[in-house]
């Protein structure tokens, strides 16, 4: 179990990636892998930060660590098959989706990611399939918000 200080760092480093305060996020993800190198998340999150500024040889290294660390990190492999996507390594992003969506069934992402990449290898068949079930689970994801906010009124 990580420190109580990795933690910390890694909920400062979240607000701040989400408010595109990339530096000063990394600065926070990177303090917490330093001290917690084994704990996956760090390493997952500090990938999103380089994902979400084009820096995808770095996000996919810190992918492949997190992976390494957890190969049942579900959402280090969503994020890695967004990487290969953008990267136009298409066989390697599906596989990548594929395990995503096998570990989360629920993942709309991976089964979006699943279904742009079947499309780009000329496999629009399977393609419909993996958005039909992204569709699916965003509606759903939708509709269980929407519960939850009339429910805080």
């Amino acid at each position: 179990m990580p420190q109580k200080e990795v933690i910390e760092l890694l909920k400062k480093g979240r607000t701040l990636a989400k408010r595109t305060k990339f530096k000063d996020a990394l600065a926070h993800f990177e303090k917490a892998i330093t001290l917690d190198p084994k704990y996956p998340e760090g390493w997952y999150l500090r990938a999103s930060v380089f994902a979400d500024t084009g820096q995808y040889k770095e996000a996919l290294e810190n992918c492949d660590k997190a992976i390494s660390l957890d190969q049942n990190y579900a959402d280090a492999w969503t994020k890695k098959s967004m990487v290969l996507y953008n990267m136009e390594r298409f066989e390697e992003a599906l596989m990548a989706s594929t395990r995503a969506s096998s570990l989360n069934g629920n993942d709309a992402t991976a089964w979006y990611i699943r279904g742009v990449c079947l499309d780009e290898l000329d496999r629009s068949d399977e393609a419909q399939v993996a958005y039909g079930k992204s569709l699916e689970l965003e509606i759903i994801l939708d509709m269980e918000a929407e519960q939850k906010r009339m429910r805080q009124q």
